[in-house]
């Protein structure tokens, strides 16, 4: 038998270094067959439950986002131009919100006014991306609502009438 020496002068048995080395691989092998062996019995046992997830890519989940806008009118505005206005933000509500997020397929923005406290909804944007992608036109998607422009104005009929 062949004798290794360390720094301190013990003598090792190279047989005996040899074979827990070879025990120590075959333990790694048998390891990993018996991985192996799992691993075909768990797609064979689960084949159409493991197998599809393994071949098949994740779904992409698509999402709508809701925007509430608030916009107060000024003095002596009219509604005509609240409705503008309210439509200029409303389109870049709705171009930030599809910009800010990719997985972004839907987009509801409302626009609401307010006038002396007095809060209603002015217009409503649901629009989808390729909607979008195809006309980038606010007034193509909204939504009106004509009743706000009685409970917004100052000059509504009836108004004086108390």
């Amino acid at each position: 038998m062949e004798s290794l020496s360390n720094s301190k002068g013990s003598s090792l048995k190279g047989s005996s270094l040899k074979g827990s080395s070879s025990r120590g691989r075959d333990r790694q092998s048998r390891t990993a067959a018996l991985g192996l062996r799992l691993s075909l019995a768990a797609l064979v046992g689960f084949g159409s439950v493991a197998l599809p997830a393994l071949v098949a890519p994740p779904v992409a989940q698509a999402y709508t986002s809701r925007v509430n806008l608030y916009v107060v009118r000024e003095q002596g505005e009219s509604f005509e131009t609240l409705v503008q206005r309210s439509e200029i933000i409303a389109r870049a509500a709705v171009q930030r919100s599809f910009d800010a997020d990719v997985l972004m397929t839907d987009v509801i923005v409302t626009v609401i006014g307010d006038n002396q406290g007095i809060s209603v909804p002015i217009l409503t944007v649901p629009v989808s991306r390729s909607q979008w992608r195809l006309i980038p036109d606010v007034t193509q998607w909204a939504q009106y609502f004509e009743a706000s422009r009685y409970l917004v104005m100052d000059d509504a009929p009836g108004a004086g009438d108390n």
